[in-house]
């Protein structure tokens, strides 16, 4: 039997300090990476940088995320975001530089730029390698799969979300299903299982091993974004708890994790991306096993359960966020989400394999066609989802009211974590914990 680890409380203490402290310094006005910048705010500046992640092209032009900055000669620190008017080729892991207006910063960006000219890309010879091997196996797919569905498969796959159409990513956010375009935990996951189950035959070490070459191998193709990141860490975390034959609590694995990443990048605690994350993080490992505790008691829900208890787990955590942010929610995400979330392993193993069988172009022109079908079958429930306007709720966006909805999530917690330690103050993290502990 698994042994919980309890780490010392000084690493808790220190953890929760770490996350006080960001608090504090960010919210603060405490000077933060970036602050270099801000003397240019209002200026026309030459900037040139790294292109940090793969551009967004859409009606309006391309977005870039610069890091490794230098205005002229002078190297400064921190993350901006520019909107280029044109939809040029450029990728991750370009030197791209801009000159235009320089102007504020938001979320994790220390300044922005809209609309600056681009004097010139450069192409950095074998800067980013798992980018080329990502755009070759890209390429295998496409040729299998037709246009549409190739890029959401590749969505899914790589986290190519750039090539969705911009409807197509206004219905899915309406829908409330725009996560699974987005590669995070979910992902991860999918593919540490299977080394886990595939490798782990031959010795826990070998799915341990096996395990985190996919992390590395998976974050450095898709990208180190906030959610990747986070993900990788919890994932490592995981299957290294699963090698020993121990594992964490799962408030304590989420302290840990949030103030891991803080130390990354302070900033991280105004990215959106990086709070839905720990919402749905914290509600699939936190709610899920309060709801399954409360509705079923000592007995161990059926697998329909556990996929509905955990996506309403996790969409009621992210909800007042949500909220927040887009005063929007659809009262059928649910079912919408229920009827993608469990097939998205085997479409992602179907694009996959569809991928790696190109060299025997009859074996991939019929998986390429399974992988068709199924992907159509998405996007039929996505469409009709989308068209259903009636269930769509819509509030004013920043308003901070909206955060009073997660006092009755609080007292639930409360509530069955007391039942839960009066009845069996040993017991075990349930098996839907376990379960779900690598999203």
């Amino acid at each position: 039997m698994l042994k919980k680890i309890h780490p010392s409380w000084y690493v808790v203490l220190l953890a929760t300090s770490v996350i006080i402290s960001t608090v504090i310094i960010v919210f603060g006005g405490w000077e933060t990476t970036g602050e270099y910048l801000k003397q240019y705010v209002g200026q026309t500046v030459e900037i040139t940088g790294k292109v940090s992640e793969d551009p967004d092209t859409d009606d309006g032009g391309t977005a870039l995320r610069l890091s490794e900055l230098k205005i002229g000669e002078i190297e400064a620190s921190g993350v901006i975001y520019a909107k280029i008017p044109k939809n040029e080729e450029i990728k991750r892991s370009d030197l791209a530089t801009l000159k235009g207006n320089l102007s504020e910063g938001f979320g994790t960006f220390a300044a922005s730029m809209y609309r600056p000219k681009l004097i010139k890309v450069e192409k950095i010879k074998n800067a980013d390698i798992m980018l080329s091997v990502r755009d070759n196996f890209a390429a295998i797919i496409e040729k299998y799969i037709p246009e549409d569905e190739a890029k959401l498969g590749l969505a899914y796959l790589l986290g190519m979300k750039s090539g969705l159409s911009d409807d197509l990513v206004e219905t899915l956010r309406v829908v409330g299903l725009v996560h699974i375009v987005v590669a995070s935990g979910t992902h991860m996951s999918i593919l540490v299982g299977l080394a886990r189950r595939i490798f782990g035959k031959v010795s826990r070490f070998a799915g341990l091993v096996f395990a985190l070459i996919l992390i590395l191998a998976f974050g450095s193709i898709v990208g180190w974004t906030t959610s990747i990141t986070r993900a990788a860490l919890v994932s490592g975390l995981s299957v290294t708890m699963w090698y020993v034959g121990r594992k964490f609590e799962a408030w304590r694995l989420i302290l840990i994790v949030m103030a891991i990443t803080l130390l990354i990048n302070p900033m991280y605690l105004t990215n959106l991306g990086w709070l839905l994350s720990f919402s749905a993080f914290g509600g699939i490992l936190i709610l899920e096993p309060v709801l399954a505790e409360l509705l079923y008691g000592g007995r161990k829900p059926n697998f329909v359960a556990e996929t509905l208890m955990a996506t309403i787990a996790a969409t009621v955590t992210c909800l007042p966020i949500s909220l927040y942010y887009f005063g929007t929610v659809s009262l059928i995400s649910l079912v919408a989400n229920l009827l993608i979330l469990p097939t998205m392993p085997y479409v992602m193993g179907l694009i996959f394999i569809t991928g790696v069988m190109g060299w025997w172009p009859f074996a991939a022109e019929w998986l390429g066609k399974f992988s068709t079908w199924a992907l159509d079958y998405h996007l039929a429930v996505i469409n009709f989802f989308g068209e259903q306007k009636t269930f769509l709720i819509e509030i004013e966006s920043q308003n901070p009211w909206v955060f009073i909805l997660y006092v009755p999530i609080a007292a639930m917690v409360i509530y069955a974590t007391i039942k839960r330690w009066k009845l069996d103050p040993k017991k075990n993290l349930s098996n839907t914990e376990r379960d779900w502990l690598m999203i």
